[in-house]
């Protein structure tokens, strides 16, 4: 794993938006009207072996199954800056790996996104992104 504060200060630092650390929310906790847009949200959801099959039928496969860290990158913003701010986010966050002295381990990369919830000018959106970890080097 990795500290979400570095994905929060590299997506802050490359848009200039608000970003901060995800919650556990709800549209009665988070009202998009009331947000001031862009607003980003990082979190960690899970870590899952990369190749889930492998370990389950021999375990010793699974010495060498990488695992992918997920990562959700949530955002608010106008509904008719979701393209530009969304392009925003994931060339900030592309490329970006927290482990910079060590080539072993992967830079992130996008998973899915979802729409959260739209109204008639305002937009949340998330997305998963994964970052994989090599059991042996």
């Amino acid at each position: 794993m990795y500290d979400e504060s570095l994905l929060i200060a590299r997506i802050a630092q490359q848009t200039g938006f608000i970003v901060d650390y995800a919650e556990d929310s709800t549209i009665d906790t988070l009202d998009p009207m009331s947000v001031t847009t862009p607003r980003v949200y990082i979190g960690h959801i899970g870590i899952k072996p990369q190749h889930a099959n492998d370990t389950a039928i021999n375990m010793y496969n699974g010495l060498e199954n990488p695992s992918i860290l997920y990562t959700t990158i949530q955002f608010v913003c106008e509904r008719s800056s979701l393209v530009s701010t969304r392009t925003a986010i994931a060339e900030a966050y592309a490329g970006f790996t927290p482990f910079v002295n060590d080539s072993d381990f992967s830079s992130l990369f996008f998973v899915e996104g979802n729409m959260i919830v739209k109204t008639g000018t305002k937009v949340w959106w998330q997305e998963v992104v994964g970052l994989v970890f090599p059991r042996i080097s």
